[in-house]
């Protein structure tokens, strides 16, 4: 079933904006770690696009693509409300239209995690190189194998949200033989009197870490720093549930 269609208003107007605009609150101490200082950026999957406004209001000239038109649509509504005019399409992340145009490109909220084969992720890391300028910097997160197989099953049910206009439950389960979670979500959605039912699901393989480097490694990337999470910079335990990656395409590579 389509997945971020009749469920991403609920998406939008819930708590998921929060982890996007977190992100934008600490990336800038992280980029100066690496001495990055990004004129252009390009957000891949930017969703509602909370991080992709953000970015815009700080200057930056920003473009945010995802797969899913409704997204898009209301990434465009959020950034109208923030006076800012990212430009903002629709586009699959292992098939972006860019080369060399970017000082940063992003990818959040473990929208990796939906590619469910390592030929799908390494296409999805060779589109972010050819869209980088040489030197420019990538930077992405994703659910572990811990995050996916322990976190997200630390209830067999769980209730999302209960506010009196939308009733949201998660129910996950994962398949130890593929590395692949499923996460179905329920909601319904208080119109009237009445309630209308909307329900997708949601599937996530994890991969281990070292798989994720070797893969960015064949797709021309210098590594920068593996972390479990932005403010502390820690490196990511066995346990942790979140990994953050950036790495560099080398200044020296030939063409774009």
């Amino acid at each position: 079933m389509p997945t971020y269609e009749e469920f991403a208003e609920i998406y939008a107007n819930g708590d998921y904006p929060a982890y996007s605009a977190g992100i934008a609150e600490l990336l800038p101490t992280v980029l100066e770690r690496f001495n990055a200082a990004p004129r252009t950026l390009l957000d891949v999957c930017c969703g509602e696009g909370t991080f992709a406004a953000t970015m815009a209001s700080r200057g930056i000239k920003v473009t945010g693509v995802d797969a899913s038109a409704r997204m898009v649509h209301l990434a465009r509504v959020r950034a109208a409300m923030q006076g800012v005019s990212p430009r903002l399409c629709c586009h699959d992340m292992r098939d972006l239209p860019f080369a060399g145009e970017f000082d940063l490109v992003t990818c959040w909220y473990d929208s990796l995690n939906y590619l469910l084969t390592e030929d799908d992720l390494f296409g999805a890391f060779q589109a972010a190189h050819r869209a980088l300028a040489p030197g420019g910097i990538y930077a992405f997160d994703v659910n572990t194998l811990y995050g996916l197989a322990v976190n997200w099953r630390r209830s067999e049910c769980l209730v999302q949200r209960d506010d009196g206009t939308v009733f949201e439950i998660h129910r996950p389960r994962f398949d130890f033989e593929t590395a692949i979670a499923a996460l179905r979500i329920t909601a319904f959605i208080r119109e009237g009197a009445g309630w209308r039912r909307v329900e997708e699901e949601h599937r996530e393989r994890g991969y281990r870490l070292e798989i994720v480097r070797a893969l960015l490694a064949r797709a021309g990337f210098d590594e920068l720093g593996i972390f479990a999470n932005l403010r502390n910079m820690a490196p990511p335990s066995p346990e942790s549930g979140r990994a953050f990656f950036f790495c560099r395409k080398p200044a020296d590579t030939p063409g774009v």
